[in-house]
């Protein structure tokens, strides 16, 4: 046998070691981190390089430079020495007038179905977008429309009963519809960007007469190119931005999908990372009881001639065949459940998804056996150095942790790991007390606490005093075990509590009553009867006044002098707001600082308040329709973008704005069969802007809902781990109270009196260590809802009942199990002997 290479002997001794609890273990957990690192590596990039090819031909370029007055050539003339490509569009929000034709005025002669007007969106191209392309319901042989044509929108058809080839009237001219748009990148900004969208050349935008004094119109640049010299080029115009001017990249779109996304990836990284750890335990454990059960056969091979060297060389060659194998299957899992998450994500994700690099897949492999070797070398290296003699003695080789420093550089390459992966610095030492070190002072209690109720208990139960005398026996396993066992509750529960509150929070998000259409451009003189006429519907809704101005200084100082030159960049500063009063502080924001709402107060957003420096009883000065008004700070709120409720910056009291001039806006939701009060808005107010986004909040939803069944299945990867490793610690330890029950039965107690001790013994470890896991649950969860999910806080009560009960119930579940298992294996044996 000793002619056989340690490589040889390490093929039969993988295989001949499935038998052992341990080692299969070991080698299901391997598996689970290398499937879980892999499919998390894999689907992360192939989703990112997506998005980011979706956010480009959304947005139409690489980079946007746009202003709400003409642009200057210098930016042109930078891109074009760089080598990129390049745009212009020019956008605006117009009337649109129906040059009816001549069956639809015999078929409605009054034109009472439908307005004659239609506030729209238009943009005039002068080539076609660098990313993206407009598709169109028919091909075009042209990139652009021709002069005398539009490219219109079907719900503009819709709203003014045209069909192709109709014309309606934009300024001075008359336009053809040719071609239906049925997507089409770089809608704009704002409320204009819901308007019914028309695409025209630019060559005949002057005509139009569009662009006269009043005309609110946007101009923007558009360039494409290599990422380096995108940057290159972003780098070196945000040095120059003129007044008013604003970069847009891929990296700053914001929208309600991608606040969804980021959410979930940071759910996904969380989930992935708990999932490691737990795996990683799993292969701590397995590997320190099969070096144990190994220690027996170390010291015959090494009588039977093989050296340290020739020993070591065997079980690492037995760990790297189990991490060849581990490896292969969980790729060939990551690939299965890759396809299985796609799949969910397919009509969300533009096709074809771009397909990962060969190091994502590879990754999880190596991260596999990083954690295999960096935690089995200590135990190899002290397995290597057993003595025959203890195979002549019947020695057992001890159960302790070896030398400690591989493993305090094992913690160090995991913190590092763990702040590079959430990308949190501060949340990764949060994770890391909360877990490590309060987990083990834990444990500590959690003994003590066996021992104090085993010793409260022993009066009235007749097995107490046995009880007592095993936990204080085994007060050393119970500082070791309970700790590993709460943390394993804790991460399990970590990663259920995260996602359960991330789901609810987006289900609160969008709930049955979410507002899905906007009215705007509501005059003074309209707002009763609009109100009257939603009231006759049933829809109870506010109107917000809006007023439209700039912030002009801060404490009587010009912004150029209050502000950094950092702060004078911020967009809310080269833009008009739209701010508005309001006597109560709106549902859907929350009050941080101050009082609401003082007599001459403002309310500002927080985030633009920390954002521009602005404290508490500061002075703001506002011009508002060339009127100066100003106010004094008196509170700061967060707000909810993604309500799809109006939303403002600033909120001032009553008395400060209600004089002047306003329009008003409001939201509300429209059942599907609600079309009839969408044509009574429209025929009574035709000034007004009604603004459907049913179709964003059904994108998002369905986005949500794949999102949630792809949590759920990171989910059940990390439960499947966390099972494994409650099973396999809970059944290694019943089988060392086998040799403690033979004992008992031979002082004269019962079989069945064994198996209660024991169900009892496991249940109030279960108890207990739920219990902690609670402890350690709350204080994890805290940084994790404020650090990474961006929700409030809470307690959740249902952990501190539900937990503690779980605990003792899965705890005496397997105790079950395990009798179940040893009486089954011994019937087989006897019926074997009597055969």
């Amino acid at each position: 046998m000793m002619s056989r290479t340690p490589f040889t002997l390490a093929a039969q001794q993988s295989i001949s070691c499935l038998k052992l609890s341990e080692w299969r273990a070991l080698i299901i957990a391997l598996t689970l981190a290398i499937t879980i690192a892999s499919l998390m590596s894999v689907l992360g990039e192939r989703i990112e390089r997506t998005l980011v090819r979706q956010g480009a031909a959304l947005l139409g370029a690489d980079l946007v430079l746009s202003n709400s007055r003409p642009l200057g050539n210098d930016a042109i003339k930078l891109a074009t020495d760089l080598g990129l490509s390049s745009s212009q569009v020019i956008q605006l929000g117009t009337m649109a007038m129906r040059v009816a034709p001549a069956n639809t005025q015999k078929n409605d002669p009054d034109n009472s179905n439908n307005s004659s007007f239609l506030l729209v969106s238009v943009r005039a191209l002068s080539t076609p977008y660098p990313r993206g392309q407009i598709e169109l319901s028919t091909p075009s042989p042209h990139s652009l429309p021709k002069i005398g044509n539009v490219w219109a929108e079907p719900s503009l058809l819709e709203r003014l009963n045209l069909a192709l080839g109709d014309s309606i009237q934009l300024g001075k001219q008359q336009f053809t519809i040719s071609h239906l748009i049925k997507s089409a990148p770089d809608r704009g900004r704002g409320f204009i960007s819901f308007n019914p969208q028309l695409v025209i050349n630019q060559a005949q935008l002057d005509s139009t007469g569009l662009l006269g004094p009043g005309a609110r119109v946007q101009y923007r640049q558009l360039f494409a190119g290599k990422v380096e010299t995108i940057n290159q080029l972003e780098s070196t115009l945000n040095k120059q931005l003129n007044t008013g001017e604003r970069l847009t990249s891929l990296t700053s779109m914001e929208n309600q999908q991608t606040g969804a996304l980021n959410k979930a990836s940071a759910y996904l990284r969380l989930g992935a990372l708990f999932a490691l750890l737990i795996a990683a335990m799993t292969i701590l454990l397995s590997l320190r009881r099969f070096t144990q059960s190994q220690h027996k056969r170390a010291a015959l091979l090494k009588t039977l001639g093989l050296s340290d060297i020739q020993l070591l060389q065997l079980y690492l060659s037995q760990l790297g065949l189990a991490g060849l194998f581990c490896s292969l299957a969980g790729i060939g899992l990551a690939v299965g459940l890759e396809t299985i998450s796609l799949n969910l994500l397919h009509s969300l994700l533009p096709q074809p998804v771009p397909t990962a690099g060969l190091v994502s897949y590879l990754s999880g492999p190596a991260i596999g056996f990083t954690i295999l070797f960096c935690l089995g070398l200590p135990a190899l290296f002290k397995l290597q150095h057993s003595n025959p003699i203890q195979l002549l003695q019947g020695e057992g080789i001890s159960l302790s942790w070896g030398n400690k420093l591989p493993y305090l550089i094992a913690l160090l390459l995991l913190l590092i790991g763990t702040s590079i992966y959430l990308n949190n610095l501060w949340l990764t030492l949060s994770l890391t007390f909360a877990i490590l070190i309060v987990g083990s002072l834990l444990g500590w209690l959690g003994a003590a606490a066996s021992f104090w109720l085993a010793k409260k208990g022993a009066p009235y139960y007749r097995l107490g005093p046995l009880l007592l005398s095993r936990i204080t026996q085994q007060q050393r396993w119970y500082r070791i075990q309970v700790p590993v066992i709460c943390l394993l509750f804790s991460l399990l529960s970590i990663n259920l509590v995260a996602l359960n509150d991330m789901l609810s929070r987006w289900q609160a998000q969008l709930p049955a009553d979410t507002p899905n259409h906007f009215l705007i451009n509501i005059q003074d003189w309209e707002k009763s009867p609009v109100e009257e006429l939603l009231k006759s519907e049933h829809i109870h809704t506010k109107l917000w006044p809006i007023y439209r101005g700039r912030l002009k200084e801060i404490n009587d100082q010009p912004l150029n002098l209050s502000l950094s030159e950092e702060q004078q960049k911020h967009s809310s500063l080269n833009r008009e707001l739209n701010l508005t009063w309001a006597t109560q502080i709106p549902e859907h924001n929350k009050l941080t600082h101050g009082q609401w709402q003082e007599e001459q107060g403002v309310s500002l957003e927080q985030s633009i308040a920390k954002a521009l420096d602005i404290k508490i009883g500061d002075k703001l000065t506002f011009n508002i329709g060339g009127v100066d008004v100003t106010a004094q700070v008196s509170s700061f709120r967060t707000l909810r973008w993604d309500s799809f409720q109006p939303n403002f910056y600033y909120i001032f009291s009553p008395r400060i704005l209600q004089q002047l001039p306003a329009s008003y806006i409001t939201s509300f939701h429209l059942n599907d069969n609600s079309a009839s009060l969408s044509q009574k808005l429209i025929q009574q107010f035709p000034t007004l802007t009604l603004i459907d986004v049913r179709q964003i909040l059904n994108q998002l939803q369905q986005l949500l809902e794949r999102l949630s069944l792809l949590s759920s299945l990171l989910m059940l990867l990390t439960t499947s781990a966390g099972v494994v490793l409650l099973y396999v610690t809970l059944t290694q330890e019943l089988e060392q109270r086998r040799y403690e029950n033979a004992l008992l039965q031979t002082l004269g107690a019962s079989a069945a009196q064994c198996k209660q001790l024991d169900k009892v013994e496991m249940g109030l470890i279960g108890a207990i260590s739920g219990f902690m896991a609670v402890i350690i649950s709350e204080l994890s969860l805290w940084p994790i809802h404020q650090q990474l999910l961006k929700l409030d806080p809470v307690l959740h009560p249902v952990l501190w009942v539900g937990l503690p009960l779980i605990g003792s119930g899965l705890f005496i579940l397997v105790s079950w199990i395990s009798h179940r298992q040893q009486s089954l294996a011994e019937s087989y044996r006897t019926l074997i002997a009597r055969s």
